[in-house]
């Protein structure tokens, strides 16, 4: 494997990493759980490592990255408009927290 391509699969795997980290630290405060689908959980978490890597930040994977830093700051996972979301659907936007009672 050449040298550029070990260069990026390891930035993916440290950003990868983060997301995880971020995600626990998210669910230890214990208000919300993970989604019990594991497709959507992957996507979400795929989604979130793709824009840590593009864009330096976890932009939530649901909605459009912008470029105006003030804007965008809002869809930082996790959003604030995810208790929102969960307590309207039980469920945030991008599916990636839910409710404890829809597990």
């Amino acid at each position: 494997m050449p040298e550029q391509e070990r260069d990026a699969e390891q930035q993916t795997k440290q950003a990868r990493a983060r997301v995880e980290r971020m995600i626990e630290r998210c669910l230890v405060r214990g208000r919300y759980v993970l989604n019990p689908d594991p497709v959507t959980v992957e996507h979400v978490k795929a989604g979130l490592t793709r824009n840590l890597l593009r864009h330096g930040r976890w932009y939530c994977p649901c909605r459009e990255v912008t470029g105006d830093a003030e804007r965008d700051r809002e869809n930082i996972c996790p959003c604030p408009q995810r208790h929102e979301d969960i307590a309207r659907d039980g469920v945030c936007e991008c599916g990636i927290f839910v409710c404890r009672a829809k597990t």
